[in-house]
Formats: C-alpha cells, sequence, structure tokens
C-alpha cells in the first residue's frame, strides 16, 4: 500500500506562504472571491507543503493562490 501524506488543517501566517508559480488573475473573478470569502468564509482550504529553513517553517502554495490573495 503507498504512503498517504500526512494532511491537516492549521492556522498558517500569510506571510510564511510562497507563491511558487504566481498567475494573473481576472480582477472580477477576483472581486467575487473576495465577495464570497467575506459573505461565507472559505470553503476549501488552501495546500501547501511545508519546507524548512534556517530561521523556521515556510510554505509552497499547491492550490488557492487567489485565495491567499483575497
Amino acid at each position: 500500500m503507498p504512503a498517504v501524506p500526512a494532511q491537516k488543517v492549521e492556522m498558517i501566517p500569510l506571510d510564511k506562504i510562497v507563491i511558487v508559480n504566481p498567475r494573473d488573475r481576472n480582477k472580477k473573478l477576483f472581486k467575487e472571491i473576495v465577495a464570497n470569502i467575506g459573505q461565507i468564509g472559505l470553503k476549501r482550504p488552501i495546500t501547501v507543503t511545508r519546507r524548512m529553513e534556517a530561521d523556521g517553517p515556510f510554505y509552497d502554495l499547491v492550490c488557492g493562490q487567489g485565495r491567499v490573495e483575497a
């Protein structure tokens, strides 16, 4: 049976998240994301991978750039 990576939900400071492959976003879609999060909160968590640096852990963004920026 293949190994399954550990997954858990935790609060991470935004300044510790690195957007590795940034994408340009449609301004209208961005405004919709902001409004949606404001009304009902995040429905899906942002997905990151942890990496250790000399000054502590940092997190590379896997999925959710629009939600991070919103």
